[in-house]
């Protein structure tokens, strides 16, 4: 009676024991399934996303083109103004220097004056010479007319009369060119005052006063500060996308902040091929037998003037950033 009552009472605490087990076994499994799912939805949602960027980043990347290839831009680009060569026409000592170097100036100013004291002589004596001639031209003329009432009275010869009219003919000839003598003496006298042609800027100013200066020689040079123009350098494949009239956007390095308006002058026709040989008209092409696998593209210069320069910020030489909006509205 013992044996079978301790059996079963073992039986029936094996299956109290397994049915907690059981039961503590199914939700372990239910975690697992979770957890899996959830790694699995993270992954795919990092995979959307690496797809989003690379979407964005090609998008991203065919804008940019896009609007390089509609409005190219260069950061090649220099400021530049006229510059004139301030060349006396007139010889001599400079006697007074009225600029400095990197001076203001404004159209009419005298800029330096010349010793005028070789030309005040040079005048004078052409002053004189046609005083004399005048008083011989007046004697000439007044023999003239006593001897034309006596040719008809055979008072006098023909030859007289006419060696008297020949005589006053040369000297009025001699007159002519007395006056124009003096003419040009003024005015290189009037040269001995360099006078500034324009507004602008005195620069390369490097002398003083008393040196001597040449006729036709540069003493220093003046730049004009009234027009100022940006020249761009722009790949041949983006010269198509402009034209004179284009309408354009400058940036200063100095001020990258402020925009100054600006449309194209012109577009440059022709640069020097680098690498090339010239030969005279007769000769024949010279063309070398390496080849270049890496083929840079050519820059042609693009003139830009610009519409509204603040006379502070440009300087000649200033490098700059140019942007073309497009070709001209037609």
């Amino acid at each position: 009676m013992g044996e079978p009552t301790t059996t079963l009472n073992k039986e029936t605490a094996n299956r109290s024991a397994s049915g907690p087990a059981t039961q503590a076994a199914a939700p372990a499994k239910a975690a697992v399934t979770s957890t899996a799912d959830g790694a699995e939805g993270g992954k795919l949602v990092r995979n959307l996303v690496a797809l989003l960027v690379v979407f964005s980043a090609v998008f991203l990347t065919l804008y940019v083109w896009s609007v390089l290839e509609r409005h190219p831009r260069t950061d090649d680009a220099t400021a530049r103004a006229n510059v004139v060569g301030i060349a006396p026409r007139a010889a001599g000592q400079i006697l007074k220097l009225n600029v400095q170097d990197n001076q203001a100036v404004k159209e009419g100013d005298v800029l330096f004056e010349i010793d005028p004291e070789d030309y005040k002589l040079v005048l004078e004596k052409a002053k004189a010479d046609l005083a004399a001639l005048d008083r011989q031209i007046a004697q000439a003329d007044s023999t003239l007319r006593r001897l034309e009432p006596l040719l008809p009275k055979k008072f006098t010869t023909a030859e007289n009369v006419d060696e008297a009219r020949t005589k006053l003919t040369t000297l009025q000839a001699q007159r002519e060119g007395v006056v124009a003598t003096i003419n040009l003496e003024e005015l290189h006298l009037s040269y001995c005052k360099v006078i500034a042609p324009f507004s602008g800027r005195v620069i390369n100013l490097n002398i003083s006063a008393g040196a001597h200066v040449t006729t036709g020689v540069p003493v220093f040079s003046l730049l004009d500060t009234s027009k100022w123009y940006v020249i761009a350098n722009f790949r041949e494949a983006e010269v198509r996308h402009m034209a004179p009239g284009s309408e354009a956007i400058v940036y200063l390095t100095s001020a990258p902040s402020q925009r100054f308006r600006g449309k194209v002058q012109g577009i440059g026709w022709a640069v020097k091929p680098e690498g090339e040989i010239d030969l005279p008209a007769s000769g024949v092409p010279y063309v070398k037998r390496e080849l270049n696998w890496v083929r840079v593209a050519q820059r042609f210069p693009v003139r830009i003037e610009v519409e509204n320069p603040d006379q502070d910020l440009f300087r000649m030489g200033a490098s700059a950033v140019a942007i073309i909006k497009g070709p001209p509205a037609r």
